[in-house]
């Protein structure tokens, strides 16, 4: 702590400007971005603990049941992403400590490089991505520790916290072949023993994942490798979009001077330890296949994350004066990026384009829109995001999502029963009076509310009389079986049967 404070001490009154308005802007958009669709659906997973979920493996879902035993705040579930960030760059550090070229104010200037970029300004709301980056990072530094200290103690956090990154999304199995690749390249160096054992509690995971995947229809399996990949075609503007990606997030500065540097950058003095080498290892198989992957798909911003973190340790060959000018661009990159987005939420009526204005509300005022609907009855709405915001804001458990066919979302599959339903009278909530038309067929009568959220929007709500279940099985529940819930022949059979066949009796 005191080298911190005296490393701190040592910046100039510029960049202490520039890093407290990191801070500030950092702070302001945890506390005014609003609360997002895919934010608040892993909400409810942490609201209803599972051993897996439909979309991802659970560990999202875990931190998020225990922050929820604290408090279910928005800025409490946030803080998660802001403090996963300090300590990230704090584990750089660390990391670029074990090198035995890199001095402390070397290390300090790395992590503060981190801390200030693009990367880090994406930690502000708490998602799958998050929990995943924070575990990839610890796994690996504590991996990086066993090698170099060979205690038993560090072996057990590493292998638990591999095999929990391996819980937060499936791109961590290319980090952890990586991390096997390394250890079977310097075997000779390494402690088998204690190899084995970090490969042994990842397994555990590993086979946690899977038992909950044999036992719940194989939906990570099919969501992730089958789904997800059906509209894939090629299109070189999603590779050059990838590698200026990549580029934009490791820092084009950063880059330059790596490139332009005369220092070796692979060879280490350290006998048990390259940090350098370790995180190539680790990095490169994840990036290499998100290449592959960009030929015929968009990748996503958060897809690299844990390889673009990690290579940060590269930086460790640059010189004193490289580290603080990439602080500095770094700095201002973020600081640009984030008053860009701070300006843009406070326009976002003026910029959002009409057709989607009907959508806004629902995260920009929950309040209005929580007023007109039922509080402690079930309702429904027509996707996962408005569904997962609205029980969130409106304090309601019973909120559901009706007649979707998405691919995404489909977590509250388990929490109905629309057989159960038949007869009854639903209430649905529409943001678009023609949506009526979607949900009609599926009852005897309609009852339309218009509910007038602003002077521009206005939602509906709906009141449907004798829901028709039969019709609902055949034009909603049986195509959703057939796309999501029905495994390749060549699967292993589904210990216990799919509940959703069994539920709708379409096995």
């Amino acid at each position: 702590m005191s080298s911190l404070k005296t490393f701190l001490g040592t910046l100039n009154v510029h960049q202490k400007v520039l890093l407290g308005l990191f801070i500030l802007l950092k702070i302001a958009l945890i506390l005014m971005v609003p609360l997002t669709g895919d934010e608040a659906y892993f909400i409810t997973w942490g609201q209803n603990l599972s051993l897996g979920y439909y979309d991802h493996p659970p560990a999202v879902g875990w931190v998020l049941y225990a922050m929820g035993q604290v408090a279910d705040s928005l800025v409490w579930y946030r803080s998660f992403a802001f403090f996963s960030a300090v300590l990230i760059a704090y584990l750089l550090y660390k990391l670029v400590r074990m090198d035995s070229r890199a001095s402390k104010t070397t290390a300090f200037w790395v992590a503060l490089a981190f801390f200030v970029s693009p990367i880090s300004l994406m930690f502000v709301v708490t998602a799958n991505d998050t929990v995943l980056a924070l575990f990839a990072v610890l796994g690996v530094y504590f991996f990086a520790k066993a090698i170099h200290s060979q205690r038993w103690l560090d072996v057990i956090l590493a292998g638990l916290f591999l095999g929990l990154a391996f819980l937060s999304k499936y791109f961590a199995a290319f980090m952890l072949l990586g991390l096997l690749a390394y250890s079977l390249w310097y075997w000779k160096k390494l402690n088998i023993k204690q190899v084995l054992l970090i490969v042994a509690i990842v397994l555990l995971a590993v086979a946690e994942n899977l038992y909950f995947n044999a036992t719940h229809c194989w939906n990570n399996i099919l969501f992730n490798f089958f789904s997800r990949t059906e509209a894939s075609q090629f299109n070189i503007g999603n590779v050059l979009s990838y590698i200026g990606m990549i580029v934009l997030l490791l820092s084009p500065m950063g880059l330059w001077y790596l490139l332009k540097t005369k220092n070796e950058t692979i060879d280490s003095t350290s006998q048990y330890l390259n940090p350098i080498k370790l995180v190539l290892f680790a990095s490169i198989p994840l990036l290499g296949i998100l290449l592959m992957v960009s030929f015929t798909n968009a990748v996503g911003l958060h897809w690299p994350l844990i390889s673009v973190i990690l290579l940060y340790v590269v930086y460790l060959v640059l010189t004193e004066q490289q580290l603080k000018r990439l602080v500095t661009f770094n700095a201002y990159f973020s600081i640009v990026a984030a008053t860009i987005l701070l300006v843009a939420l406070s326009m976002v009526n003026q910029l959002i384009s009409p057709s989607q204005k009907h959508h806004v509300a629902v995260y920009t005022q929950p309040e209005k829109v929580c007023a007109f609907l039922p509080k402690d009855q079930p309702f429904y709405t027509l996707g996962y995001s408005s569904q997962s915001a609205l029980a969130y804001h409106c304090g309601n458990d019973n909120v559901h999502v009706f007649a979707s066919k998405s691919k995404f979302g489909r977590e509250d599959d388990k929490l109905t029963d629309f057989k159960a339903l038949n007869g009854k009278t639903l209430t649905i909530l529409i943001t678009h009076e023609k949506d009526a038309e979607k949900v009609r067929p599926f009852f005897n009568s309609l009852h339309v509310k218009p509910l007038p959220i602003n002077d521009e929007t206005t939602y509906y709500l709906i009141e449907g009389k004798a829901f028709n279940y039969d019709l609902y099985r055949e034009e909603v529940l049986i195509p959703v079986n057939e796309k999501f819930y029905s495994a390749p022949d060549w699967f292993p059979a589904i210990t216990g049967g799919c509940e959703f066949k069994k539920k709708y009796s379409l096995d």
